[in-house]
């Protein structure tokens, strides 16, 4: 009689379905935890200690490592079975929750219903670190060797800027050191087909202001008196075409060209989807053939005005000529870009054009950051969302900005932004963010498929270079 057979052993994404209670209630228990930026340090550095925590059974090493003038890092490394090695970059500092009035459930208390999570931050960043903790875990339960090398980094204080990240990454830079980067996710589609991104457009956030008068006047001396709000608004009008495009004089001429590989991914872009922000009856999308709008946000700039202030903006009349105009502006920016010159090639258009009244106030800027699409870490995440979530759309660089560059700066090494748990619905720093709850099993999911492929891929580039210097 032939001995019994033992039992297949159970794999990672199948542990994943049986664990699924547990996992999504780990998820909402990183939430309640109220990390906010720019908030009470307590909390964060408790998110610290939770999060440390929680890798100290699934990393070789963990600790907490302080950053100038942010809260400290969770930095951690565990050796694979396989000769690639990935950074896994995330934070686990959040946004503000005001207006508190305007969310249908506490903020922070992540109860699970409906088939979603509702909590400030599950979008924004904590199902990433929840996904990638949880892929650990169920690759350490079940028994298997890590398929490729993980270096952990997690900092509390990407929602304010990043401060301190440059100076730690230069100082870390050994202790970070791997072949590629996975980044916090990019999106999901409304309809669920993932999107991935290899890099992001550069920010710069300004602030104009016009003053033409010492102080405010009777209206009835308009047209006599200079009007900050009407010179302003002329000014701003000169910044940009009817179809949205630049009309900066010399930015466009500063972008660098893209290549025949990005230009390919690029021709597969859709137009974004205007569910959430269309009017009925009026058309949302700028004056530009449809075709052209998926291709616009990867490689052309912006320049968005995002508020102007002007005199009596209260309830009921007041006849004022306004002293002073204000307007923020920000200009989204490509690769051959830089802030700076942004900024100056923006003061000599308003100057070419009698505004030099007009101050210029630099509030923020990141430089773009661009990673070539076909190395191993990207093919294992494009194999990855295929498999589990259907053909992925992939951006050279994606519309937003973000500290991208400081890794290609201070590291070296190229980054992925793969799809994980965010939808474009999924409220983002507003009230009631959220995501599916079935969205986040499948990110766990993916991040297994993810690390299991990229050993296998990265194994199989070094057989065949074994064989070819052979």
């Amino acid at each position: 009689m032939p001995a019994p057979s033992s039992p297949e052993p159970i794999t990672a994404l199948a542990w994943v379905v049986e664990h699924r209670e547990r996992l999504v209630e780990d998820l909402a228990a990183c939430c309640r935890i109220p990390s906010v930026a720019c908030e009470e340090r307590g909390e964060l550095a408790r998110m610290a200690d939770w999060l440390t925590e929680r890798l100290r059974p699934l990393l070789d090493e963990v600790e907490q490592l302080p950053v100038a003038d942010a809260p400290p890092a969770v930095v951690g490394r565990a050796r694979g079975s396989g000769a690639a090695s990935v950074l896994l970059y995330s934070h686990y500092d959040v946004q503000p929750a005001e207006p508190l009035d305007a969310w249908s459930v506490p903020p922070f208390a992540a109860r699970p219903e409906g088939g979603r999570l509702v909590a400030r931050g599950v979008a924004d960043d904590k199902a990433d670190v929840m996904a990638r903790v949880h892929a650990l875990e169920a690759l350490r339960a079940t028994g298997r060797p890590l398929p490729c090398t993980v270096v952990w980094l997690s900092e509390g204080a990407e929602e304010t800027g990043s401060a301190g990240l440059a100076d730690f990454l230069r100082a870390e830079h050994e202790r970070l050191a791997a072949d590629a980067c996975l980044w916090e996710s990019y999106l999901l589609r409304d309809d669920g087909r993932p999107e991935i991104g290899f890099g992001c457009r550069g920010l710069v956030y300004v602030e104009l202001t016009l003053r033409t008068l010492r102080r405010d006047q009777h209206s009835a001396f308009a047209g006599v008196f200079r009007s900050a709000p009407l010179e302003l608004a002329r000014a701003l009008a000169t910044l940009a075409a009817a179809d949205g495009r630049p009309t900066i004089d010399g930015l466009a001429e500063r972008a660098l060209a893209f290549n025949a590989a990005d230009l390919k991914a690029v021709a597969g872009i859709p137009a974004p989807s205007a569910a959430e922000a269309a009017l009925d009856g009026r058309d949302p999308y700028v004056d530009r053939a449809r075709a052209e709008l998926g291709r616009r946000l990867v490689t052309e700039a912006t320049v968005n005005v995002a508020g102007i202030v002007a005199g009596h903006t209260d309830p009921g009349a007041k006849t004022v000529l306004p002293a002073e105009a204000r307007a923020k502006l920000d200009l989204r920016l490509v690769p051959g870009q830089t802030p700076g010159d942004a900024v100056a090639l923006l003061r000599a258009h308003l100057d070419r054009r009698g505004f030099a009244d007009v101050e210029i106030d630099v509030l923020h800027s990141v430089p773009a950051a661009k990673s070539a699409i076909d190395f191993p870490l990207a093919e294992a995440v494009t194999q990855a969302a295929r498999e589990l979530h259907g053909e992925p759309i992939r951006y050279p660089l994606v519309p937003g900005g973000g500290p991208l560059h400081l890794l290609e700066e201070s590291l070296a090494i190229p980054t992925v932004m793969p799809p994980g748990s965010t939808r474009m619905s999924s409220g983002i720093h507003a009230p009631d963010e959220h995501v599916l709850i079935d969205d986040y099993l499948t990110h766990v999911a993916f991040t297994i498929r993810t690390l299991e492929l990229l050993g296998e891929l990265s194994d199989a580039h070094t057989q065949r270079g074994t064989r070819r210097n052979g």
